[in-house]
């Protein structure tokens, strides 16, 4: 009888076994089956051609990436790169993304993988850069009492773009305290959009709080690339805009719009005074117009799809302010090789200059990197100048600008990227970098 019991429990743990495997492996399929239908969905909407078919196209598209620009931050040259792990890390570095933003810094500026875990409940991923590795957290799952209590260095995201999330962020630095082997923190803030984040100062290290240093979102006086250090807005990644691939943007083909404008209009705003513009008759055929009068948070895939289409589709994205300057848009419409123009107005609210930058605001990091935009300060008065002078732009003098829009872009998150590790390795373990 114990040697049928130990059988059945043999058996048992065999059949356990395989069952696990097997899941497993449905589950790598179905990741390899949903990247795939991902980018081929991308590369379907980015599918731009002058009635001559897809050869054409895929043609150009070949010539394009054999022949990309190189990157010219290049990461290998500063002993940037991330490295294999044939050698352990040095430092282990955590980053628990409890706001969106976190997955802009994850998949688009780190370029780095996620996977699912207990059934999408949270997600995890690794990448490493020279002697440190990060781990990424994210999802409902990732709650105090279920990360790891072992963390040393972390990297917290928080939102508290809306006042009502101001409590859970400080929740979750209070909860700090609980963790023994805590010696580093720092916080990627998706802050206020008025710029008032004084609730986070009592958690600095220089009111005796342990937060060593903040990356913050928006225009914040604040930033003294110190304390703080400014943080672009980056996509819409909780609407699943996806990481784009600067390769597969076609650059040489005719785009169906010379300009476009997609968004929520607000009562007695510049967006309203723009959507009477784009309605006059002699303006009304150069762009494509899609609003809404209400904010909605969510997207459905077809709506989404087909604001995917139109970037592609257009050489200029119209981006006037909301309730900040800032806006996904116009880092949107960059992944696509489509020049934004921005209203470079301030709006109310505590968002100003401030001492770590030499230009003014809004709009410092945009400016400080001279990236490839269009400034305006009244549409009505320059706009139909823009669209004159784009419309005497050739073919040829259009695929310049978008390989060159596209390379700064790729620049710009590499930028990112090595200033964000050096500040952690500075910060956490004092060691000095260029930034």
């Amino acid at each position: 009888m114990r040697v049928n019991c130990r059988r059945v429990a043999f058996l048992i743990l065999v059949a356990y076994f395989v069952i696990s495997c097997y899941t497993g492996f449905l589950l790598i399929q179905r990741r390899r089956a949903l990247a795939n239908y991902e980018n081929q969905r991308i590369r379907a909407l980015t599918d731009i051609t002058n009635g001559n078919g897809d050869s054409e196209r895929q043609g150009e598209q070949l010539q394009y990436r054999q022949n990309f620009p190189r990157i010219l931050w290049n990461l290998e040259d500063e002993g940037m790169v991330a490295v294999g792990n044939n050698t352990k890390p040095e430092f282990i570095v955590e980053i628990w993304g409890k706001a969106a933003i976190s997955l802009y810094l994850w998949q688009h500026i780190f370029d780095a993988e996620l996977g699912p875990r207990m059934g999408g409940i949270w997600s995890y991923g690794t990448k490493r850069f020279q002697n440190i590795e990060f781990r990424f957290r994210t999802g409902p799952g990732v709650t105090p009492s279920k990360v790891p209590k072992d963390t040393q260095n972390l990297v917290l995201t928080l939102n508290v773009r809306d006042f009502t999330k101001i409590d859970t962020a400080k929740a979750w630095l209070d909860a700090l305290s609980g963790f023994p082997q805590l010696k580093n923190v720092a916080v990627l803030l998706l802050g206020n959009e008025q710029c008032d984040n004084e609730w986070i100062k009592p958690y600095l290290v220089s009111n005796k709080g342990r937060v060593k240093v903040v990356f913050v979102v928006y225009d914040s006086p604040d930033v003294d690339n110190n304390l703080f250090y400014q943080w672009p807005l980056g996509v819409a990644t909780y609407r699943n805009f996806p990481k784009v691939k600067s390769a597969f943007i076609p650059t040489s083909i005719q785009r169906k719009h010379m300009c476009n404008y997609m968004g929520t209009i607000y009562v007695n705003s510049s967006r309203q005074v723009l959507l009477d513009l784009l309605s006059f008759p002699q303006m009304k055929d150069k762009c494509y117009v899609k609003v809404r009068h209400e904010w909605l948070p969510e997207e459905t895939a077809q709506s989404r799809d087909n604001y995917l289409k139109v970037l592609a589709h257009s050489d200029l994205t119209l981006n006037p302010v909301g309730m900040n300057p800032e806006c996904y848009r116009i880092y949107e419409a960059l992944s696509y090789g489509s020049i934004p123009v921005i209203e470079d107005v301030l709006t109310p609210g505590n968002c100003g200059n401030s001492s770590g930058f030499s230009v003014s605001a809004p709009h410092r990091l945009l400016k400080s990197e001279k990236a490839p935009v269009i400034f305006v300060k009244d549409w009505p008065k320059e706009l139909p100048s823009i669209l004159e002078k784009e419309a005497k732009l050739t073919l040829e003098q259009k695929s310049k600008r978008r390989k060159d829009v596209l390379l700064w872009y790729e620049n710009f998150k590499a930028k990112l990227r090595k200033r964000f590790v050096s500040v952690i390795q500075e910060k956490f373990f004092g060691v000095h970098q260029f930034i």
